[in-house]
Order: C-alpha cells, then structure tokens, then sequence
C-alpha cells in the first residue's frame, strides 16, 4: 500500500468517526428535547386538571386544596377585567384578575371564570364559558381575585392551591345584556361563546393591548351574575 493511500484510509476513517459522533448527538439532543415536550405535557395536562377542579370549587363555593403536581413550572397572577354592559342601565366592572401557568413552554391559564390551555389560535378552553341563558334569564360567573390572593410563584411536585371564597349574588333586571372578558386568548374564548349560541366581537376597552371579548345575551333577558371573591395561597409540601 502506498504512503498517498494508507494516509487517505485514515483520513478516511476519521471522517466517519467524526460524522458517527455528530450523529449520536444530534440524535441524543432530539431524544432530549423529545422528553422535555412529553415531560411539559404531562405538566400541562395535570396543570389543566387542578385549575379545573380548582375553578370547579369556586363555582360551588367550597374552600379546599387543589394539587397542581408538576415537575416544574411558575404561577404568575395577571390583571384582567370583565365587564358586564346593559343596554340601559350602567356598567359594572370587575378586576377579575387571574392566574397562568407557565410550564416548560406550556401555557395553563384560569381567567374569567374558565381555564384556557395552550396559545394563539391554538388555545381552547377546558372548562364551560362563564356565560349561559335558559327561558328570559341569564347567568354569569366571576371569581375575583382578592389583595391577600398570592401574586404567584414556583409549582414544584409537592404544590397545592388553597382557596378561601366568599359569594355574592346580584340580580340584574332585564335587559340587553353584553359581557366582556378581557384575555390573552381571545381566539378560543370566541369559539367557546360561539358553540354556546353567543355572538361576539372585541374591543380594547382600556387601550393596554389586551382585548376583550365581548358577547351578545340574546334578547331580553334578566342576568344573575355571582361574584366570587377568591383568596388564593400556594401551598408546597
């Protein structure tokens, strides 16, 4: 074998090797990042759960602990407003601010009275809207958080949310009613009114950028709307 040849095989040789290598880490990375999304789904999934439940007590007035064991992730409280607008009679307004879930690149959040999952044009609510009518009334849910609720924090494997909740109930004589939940998801809020027989719009009301969706009772109907003040405390361990 000639010096020109025995020295093209090794050249050769460690081409391949170095081609193997990048290989198994490209491979390696794929797998990792294949796990990070099954492990932030997972999450996801069980966030979507326990703020469920969550919301699920506040409906029924129950002070209780709901478990949102997750393998990581941060809660953080952001500052929403729903609006109630009649016809005639005058406005009321709610600093119904809610909660969001960040996990791993997945979004949870319980906002408004429902709780909304994913992004964009990619979210969908996991609860029912807030919103509902039978006969000439109609009725609406609204928890609102209150100064001593928690502004957020980590969700480690061992959190829980702890709820105190206290209820008031007004009823609104009858009227054109319009409702208006400001969201970062407005996307799935419209088709969720929508399937419900809702029409709907959006408006800024406030200018901040975050839009609400607005919609339509139809006809005349008198509305219920049961406010909930909700305190709420990250419990770990």
């Amino acid at each position: 074998m000639s010096a020109a040849r025995g020295q093209a095989n090794v050249v050769g040789v460690a081409l391949l090797l170095g081609i193997g290598v990048v290989a198994i880490g490209l491979l390696t990375a794929s797998v990792g990042g294949l796990v990070d999304a099954q492990i932030a789904t997972a999450d996801a999934d069980t966030a979507a759960d326990g703020l469920s439940s969550l919301r699920d007590g506040v409906v029924a007035g129950a002070n209780d602990s709901y478990p949102v064991r997750v393998t990581d992730g941060d809660l953080s409280r952001v500052n929403r407003t729903v609006r109630v607008i009649p016809e005639t009679g005058a406005n009321r307004t709610y600093d119904a601010d809610g909660y969001v879930a960040d996990l791993g690149g997945q979004r949870v959040a319980f906002v408004g009275g429902a709780v909304v999952r994913g992004t964009g044009d990619a979210a969908s609510l996991v609860t029912p809207v807030p919103l509902s009518f039978a006969g000439d009334a109609a009725f609406l849910t609204v928890p609102v958080l209150t100064d001593e609720a928690t502004d957020g924090g980590g969700l480690g494997g061992g959190a829980a949310l702890r709820t105190r909740t206290t209820r008031v109930v007004s009823d609104l004589p009858s009227d054109e009613y319009t409702v208006a939940v400001e969201t970062a998801t407005p996307e799935a809020w419209e088709r969720a009114f929508e399937r419900r027989g809702f029409g709907t719009a959006r408006a800024d009301f406030d200018g901040d950028g975050t839009e609400s969706v607005v919609a339509t009772v139809p006809g005349d109907r008198t509305l219920t709307v049961a406010r909930y003040d909700l305190s709420v405390v990250v419990a770990r361990g």
